[in-house]
């Protein structure tokens, strides 16, 4: 497993992590809930692990919500950020999606599965709903 950091296109970076086999070509990312977070939540440990198993690759993508509160920082204005489920902001989550998409493509993958939980499954029902990606 590595941590990954994700950009947005408003410049906040997101905190993600990456369970990653060789060649794998596939790759699932699981969007969190409030207060989703890779750091409390050892289930998703057992994510990753069955996924790679089975060759496949598997994100778990914190958004803008995930914690309470939390520092990152922003690339465009180089300072830093509270983010977390007390500032949520649903219409950022185009952003947040992307990021992690964006993530996915420079890395390779020829199929992106898009998961949720509580609030990420609504996020990424969203998300579809207005992009027509294969």
């Amino acid at each position: 497993m590595t941590e990954i950091e994700v950009p947005t296109k408003r410049g906040t970076v997101l905190n993600g992590v990456l369970f990653d086999t060789p060649k794998a070509d596939t790759v699932v990312i699981a969007i969190t809930g409030v207060h989703g977070n890779f750091y409390s939540n050892p289930f998703y440990y057992n994510f990753g692990d069955t996924f790679n198993a089975g060759g496949m690759d598997f994100i778990y993508a914190q958004t803008n919500d995930a914690f309470n509160q939390i520092r990152t920082y922003n690339t465009k204005t180089g300072k830093e950020e509270i983010i977390g489920s007390r500032y949520e902001d649903f219409h950022w989550t185009d952003e947040d999606v992307d990021a992690y998409l964006d993530f996915a493509l420079t890395k390779g993958y020829k199929h992106i599965i898009l998961a949720g939980h509580s609030l990420g499954a609504n996020k990424v029902v969203y998300y579809l709903s207005r992009h027509n990606d294969k």
